[in-house]
This record gives C-alpha cells, structure tokens and sequence, in this order.
C-alpha cells in the first residue's frame, strides 16, 4: 500500500522528512494513489503527541512535533500490512527525547550514506536525537593527527548529516572527550606534554584547554544543535600520572571539577549547552572505584562545586531489576543537575546484538525511568573490541525504545508490526541470531553477557 501527500495541504516543516523517506518507503507526492496522508499540527498545550484517524483512503495526522508525525506514519505503515482500512489512534511521549548514541571510535566509523539509512527508520520509530561519539575521529584544523588513518568525519560530512537529521526531525549533536579515552590523540609525540597518563589529558595546563577550545569548536561546528557531551567517563588514573609529579598528591575529586569547570567555560563562550558521563563522581565517592557502590558517599562540598550548566549521564546497562534503577535514579537526583538517563543495545564484544539481554536491561531502566519523571534517555550502541557487531542488528532495540517512549507498557504486536513495517525484518528471527554468539559453556546463551566465542 502506497501514500501520497499534497505539497499545498502539507506543512511546510514535514515536506523536507517526507521527501527524504520517499527515497526508501512508499510515501511520495504527484501521482494520487494510495492512501491520501493529510497533516495537521496540534496546539502545543495538546495532551497527546499524535492522533491519527484513517478512514475512506485519507489518514488524517493531527501531530506536535515533526517527529510526532513521522512516528505516526511510521505506525500507520505497521497497521496497514495487517490489511486495515479503518483506525483510529493517538500517543503520548513519555520522554522529551529519545536521542541513540552510536560509537564511531573503535575502528568502525559508520559512513554518512548509511547514518541516513538509520536516520529514515529513527525517524519512524519517534527517535528525535542522534549523536556520535568520536573520541578522535572528527576534523580538528591544525591538529592532523586526530582520526589519522581511523576513517574521521570531516567537517563537510557532517553540516550534511545536520542537514539531513533535520529534515526528519532529528536532533544531532557532538559526543567527544575531553578528560580520559583520548590515547588514540595522546599516543602521538606531539601531544606528549598534555600527558597525565596515556589515556588522560594533563588537567591545570594552559596548553590542554588551548587543545580542548579547538576540539569542542570543531566537534560542534558542523551542528545546528547547542548541546554537546563531553565526555568525562572513566578517568580511572586521573591525577596519578604526570599530574601528580608536578603537584602532588590532590583529592581526585577537585581535581575533576577544577578540569570540569574549565571545560564548562569554554562551552560557554560557544554557548554549548554541556553533559557529562556522571560515574565518576561515585567512583570516587567508593572506596572500591565501582559505579554501582551503594556505599559510594559524594561530599556535599563536591556537590555544589559540580557547575549547574552540566547535565549528568547516568549510564546503566548491567541491571535487570527495576527497583536499582529507580534507587540510583533519585541518588542522581540528589545532585541536583538536570538528569539524562542512558542504557544500552548490547553490541560490543561480540557479532550480533545480544538482543534478549538487551531487553532484559532496558525494560526496568525505561519503566524506573517513566515513574521517575526522567525526560531524556540517551540509548547507547558501543563498539568495544573494534566494532566486530553489526550495528544494523541493534535496530529492534531501537524499536522496543520507541515503543516505551510512546506507550505506558510496550504491546509485543504492535513492536512487531511496527519494525515489520519500518525495518523489514522479522523482528524474531533478529532476536534468534543473538544465538549466533552463543557458544558451549553459558549458563544461560539468552542473558548472559559474558562473550566466550
């Protein structure tokens, strides 16, 4: 079944999405076959984000936000397969953004041609962020050693991934480092006195914001977006290199907010809105460095000091208990800094999405984070030893993300019907090829996160 739409009758703001999802799906203009799509937006005080009425060959889509609608298209195309020709549906988001964050730094730099092929289907789903992240491999002028031979963004490739994300309503923006993971720059000589230890930047010199101004306006440059992720995860050895040969020994705690500070600053000379991975604020606060301690303690003086501009990233992909989720949710709460929450599609260290461990972790983390009133989830897609997954197999986590976003529970054949119609695949022989990394020796193949192939 076909749709059409009329550029007269059609919102300005959709016929750029529309026209980039003609190039794939069965949505075009001129000749009037199919099924009449006719476009309305809502007020913004509605209390749903898309309603949808298909009767006598016209859907009607009465819709908030550019992605509301193609979210609602998207659905549309799912019902339609089930031979309806009458339905009447609305949805309301349960999240402000719903952002997938894909890693482009472990060997595996996806190129813009297939970043619009995933842009169409987000699009579909109701995604309405993408972000990157790019520990080296962007264009930084005067710095050609970033993404040296790792297959770098340049600067062109990325004003037109803007522009394409735009059109279907997509948000993108930078996710770089600007603390720890950078030993792909730092392994360079050129860098060697911005060395705190190989994968650390040296924090209190002049030289490593100078480093820092240039890489933040170069990350952000390409993007209409304000915000930005700088990183800031995972600085295991901060302070105990070089560092603590010029100043000795210093609590790891200013040293992380002196450095977050001045990062911040430059952020907002660019007037970047800034996020940061939040687990080292309760690594420190634990006597074994663990993220997930319990009797991790953050001092309030350390609190305070956290600039109020950061947004902090709770990231999460281990637990398969809802109420962990809702505990740490209200312990990020506590630090009183607007809270992004981001779980994970399980793709690194194997070929395939572990796709039912995938689930089990994202079910509780969605629904703590429903009650919890949390806006922004940020779904991660990592690439650790070299990006060996197929990213495309994460894409029915994708689909169980949007169908929390735009429902209370999420109904298991409305999720089907929907990557049916928007992906093309059945969505259970996807789950069945996790079994592709399942080898003799698992407890449990299905769950269990540990990759012995």
């Amino acid at each position: 079944m076909h749709f059409y739409w009329l550029p007269e009758k059609t919102p300005s703001a959709l016929i750029p999405g529309l026209k980039a999802l003609a190039e794939e799906y069965p949505v075009h203009t001129g000749t009037q076959e199919g099924i009449e799509l006719m476009f309305e937006e809502l007020p913004s005080d509605s209390e749903v984000n898309n309603h949808v009425t298909l009767a006598n060959g016209q859907a009607r889509v009465a819709y908030k936000s550019p992605t509301d609608a193609f979210r609602a298209l998207g659905r549309l195309m799912g019902e339609i397969t089930e031979g309806r020709s009458e339905m009447e549906f609305q949805e309301k988001a349960n999240f402000e953004t719903l952002t997938a964050m894909i890693d482009c730094s472990r060997n595996g730099v996806m190129k813009i041609d297939h970043l619009k092929y995933w842009l169409r289907r987000m699009a579909l789903m109701g995604f309405n962020g993408l972000t990157l992240y790019t520990e080296d491999t962007y264009e930084v002028p005067g710095e050609p050693y970033f993404g040296y031979l790792r297959g770098r963004y340049t600067t062109a490739e990325l004003r037109e991934l803007d522009r394409y994300a735009s059109a279907l309503g997509i948000e993108v923006f930078p996710c770089i480092q600007t603390l720890a993971h950078l030993e792909q720059v730092l392994k360079w000589d050129v860098y060697k006195d911005l060395q705190d230890t190989p994968d650390i930047l040296l924090v209190g010199e002049e030289k490593t914001y100078e480093l820092l101004e240039k890489m933040i306006t170069a990350a952000s440059k390409p993007f209409r977006s304000k915000r930005i992720h700088i990183g800031m995860d995972e600085a295991h050895g901060l302070g105990t290199g070089h560092y603590k040969e010029k100043h000795g020994e210093r609590s790891r705690f200013d040293i992380m907010n002196e450095h977050l500070h001045r990062v911040v600053e430059i952020c907002k000379r660019h007037g970047l809105h800034p996020m940061i991975w939040s687990d080292m604020y309760f690594r420190l606060g634990s006597k074994t460095g663990d993220y997930y301690d319990r009797d991790s303690v953050i001092p309030q003086n350390v609190i305070h000091q956290i600039p109020e501009e950061v947004s902090l990233v709770y990231w999460d992909y281990y637990h398969t208990d809802y109420d962990f989720y809702a505990e740490w949710i209200e312990r990020h709460r506590v630090l009183k800094r607007d809270l992004v929450v981001a779980p994970a599609a399980w793709t690194w260290n194997r070929f395939w999405t572990l796709l039912p461990y995938t689930f089990a972790t994202i079910e509780p983390c969605l629904q703590a984070c429903k009650d919890g009133q949390v806006k922004e989830i940020l779904l991660t897609l990592w690439g650790d030893d070299g990006a060996e997954c197929d990213f495309d197999s994460s894409l029915p986590a994708l689909q169980f993300c949007a169908e929390h976003r735009y429902s209370a529970d999420v109904d298991p054949d409305l999720l089907r019907r929907n990557f049916r119609a928007i992906c093309g695949e059945d969505f259970d022989l996807c789950v069945k090829a996790s079994e592709l990394d399942a080898v003799p020796g698992l407890v449990n193949p299905q769950q269990d996160a540990v990759n012995l192939s």
